[in-house]
Parts: C-alpha cells; sequence; structure tokens
C-alpha cells in the first residue's frame, strides 16, 4: 500500500512511497516517517525559490539537515557529500556516520544517508528532503522505500518517474 502526500496550494509538491509489509509508516507535519526493524526513512517536503541558485539551495538543505544531527548528543562524521541526477529531479546525497564521545553509549542507528533533491521542472518552488538512520551501513529495505519515492507537482506530473 503507496503512502501519498499530495501538493496543496501552500506546498506546491509532495510526494508517494511504498513501503516493505513489515513497515510502520506515520504522517508528521512535514512529511512522513517509515520504521523497520533495523532503521527508518523520515520524508520532509520544504519549500523554496529554486530558480537562481538551485544548487545551492539544495547543498544548504542538505547541510541544514546534517546539521540538526550535529545538535544532538553524538558527533557526526561526514563521510562524503556527492551530486546525484535523477529521471526528473536531481540534488545531493550525504553519507553521514554518528560517532560517540568518549564513554557514551553507542548509537541505536549509527549510519545516516541524507538526500536533498528537488524536481527539474523550474516552476516548483520545493523539494524534499529523505533522512535514512539505520544500524548498518546498507539497509536493504531503505533501498526499497527509495526506489518507490515518487515527488509529486500539483501540476499532476510525477518529477522521477
Amino acid at each position: 500500500m503507496a503512502f501519498r502526500q499530495l501538493p496543496t496550494v501552500s506546498r506546491r509538491i509532495g510526494f508517494e512511497l511504498t513501503p516493505l509489509e513489515d513497515m510502520t509508516v506515520e504522517s508528521t507535519k512535514a512529511g512522513a516517517r517509515v520504521k523497520g526493524a533495523a532503521g527508518e526513512l523520515e520524508v520532509e517536503v520544504f519549500q523554496a525559490a529554486l530558480v537562481i541558485d538551485r544548487d545551492g539551495i539544495l547543498e544548504e538543505k542538505l547541510q541544514s539537515a546534517i546539521n540538526a544531527v550535529l545538535a544532538s548528543d553524538f558527533g557526526a562524521r561526514v563521510l562524503q557529500t556527492i551530486p546525484i541526477e535523477l529521471p526528473g529531479a536531481s540534488g545531493y546525497r550525504a553519507d553521514v556516520e554518528l560517532v560517540r564521545p568518549m564513554g557514551a553509549v553507542r548509537p541505536e542507528r549509527p549510519y545516516m544517508i541524507v538526500f536533498a533533491v528537488a524536481p527539474l521542472d523550474f516552476g516548483i518552488d520545493g523539494g524534499v528532503i529523505v533522512r535514512v538512520r539505520s544500524a548498518t551501513r546498507d539497509w536493504e529495505p531503505a533501498q526499497h522505500v527509495l526506489h518507490s519515492l515518487r515527488i509529486l507537482t500539483r501540476r499532476g506530473a510525477t518529477a522521477n518517474e
């Protein structure tokens, strides 16, 4: 069963994703959270005028998502940040690893991947932030959900079919 958050008048984009059977989905104020046994995936919609400095804004959104992790009790190490291209959308991906301070308990889900992605249609003022937190570097169920993610626009188009 797919989860949909449709575009609205105030939010020009939405998204659709299909979790696996054993995952739970909960709606959040800005998007949705998908939880599985070994990890969780959050999708959040953001508004931004991406016409003038699209890449800069997407990098800034990615960095803001990473900074939110850095503000936690754990430190974080950014392993790599790379540009990504998808059919009908593009953006950035960062691989992050939470590191524990001396004497602290290891985080339950120390591996994180953050995406900041927007449709290539410059008439769409927004995009999505995706955060994947997992107990292992490669959490296969997240790959399934990420492959099912579709960015929906008010024009009825799917950005990354």
